[in-house]
């Protein structure tokens, strides 16, 4: 009876250590896959949403837009905030292929009909959603792309089209955005851009952002209620890039060099 209390007595002990040893540690997720550090120039059906982007801005000019507008037909008029009823609009308007989220998620994973393929979606969470089933996202930027802002704990706030790109020597990129829903209109911001994942890095809610305010003597437009290099603040927490979603991949590039090896949590 003693010997088998002593032996109980050191099972118990050693348990604790056994579990202990079993438990999985969590898998971070990786961070975007940079393509190439090159800005390219895009191909001429990406040129064209491009060129649809600039003149819905120009046509705009900083004009509040009801919550159900142009931009959102394609939806149903759905009335809920229209960033990426802007982007998909635009993306439907120059002609570039898409299937929605249903059918983009029910393919394998990585797979992509075509070169230049987009998602027609109505949120940012759909959008990232399925780019990442794709496995196109990065942190480069290129014109053409779909910029993806988180704020805090959010990786999903907003989206918008990045319209031009400019390397900087300082290993930063000057990004000039056309943005549906800022202020209820189509607005342009240009601000330069870091290429480091501080969703990741800051433990999924950042303090400070990856882009940063272009410097006053290298501001060479006027801003205007359809223009600003101001910074975003959301509860005073600044906004960030989250990633770049990819509709088209430069040229020498594949498209599996663009992969997280595991989707993010939502």
């Amino acid at each position: 009876m003693k010997r088998f209390a002593a032996i109980l007595l050191v099972l118990l002990l050693l348990l604790p250590s056994a579990l202990a040893e079993k438990k999985p540690k969590a898998t971070d997720t990786p961070v975007p896959a940079a393509i190439t550090e090159d800005v390219a120039e895009p191909p001429a059906v990406i040129q064209e949403m491009l060129d649809i982007a600039y003149r819905e801005w120009e046509e705009t000019a900083g004009k509040a837009l009801k919550k159900s507008n142009k931009y959102t037909k394609w939806w149903n008029n759905y009335t809920w905030e229209w960033c990426a009823g802007f982007t998909t609009w635009c993306t439907l308007e120059a002609g570039i292929p898409q299937d929605d989220e249903k059918v983009i998620l029910k393919r394998a994973e990585g797979e992509v009909p075509d070169a230049i393929y987009s998602c027609k979606a109505s949120s940012p969470a759909k959008l990232i959603h399925s780019f990442l089933h794709m496995r196109r996202t990065t942190m480069i930027p290129q014109k053409g792309f779909i910029i993806l802002y988180g704020t805090g704990s959010n990786y999903k706030t907003h989206v918008g089209i990045v319209y031009d790109v400019e390397k900087l020597d300082n290993g930063k990129y000057r990004l000039t955005t056309i943005e549906g829903n800022m202020s209820n209109t189509v607005k342009m911001y240009i601000a330069d851009y870091e290429p480091v994942d501080v969703f990741h890095d800051q433990k999924r809610s950042p303090k400070t952002s990856n882009l940063s305010e272009v410097p006053e003597e290298e501001k060479t437009l006027e801003e205007a209620k359809n223009l600003t290099y101001t910074l975003r603040k959301t509860s005073k927490k600044p906004w960030y890039v989250t990633c770049f979603l990819m509709p088209w991949v430069p040229e020498g590039i594949e498209a599996a060099e663009a992969v997280p090896e595991v989707t993010p949590e939502p």
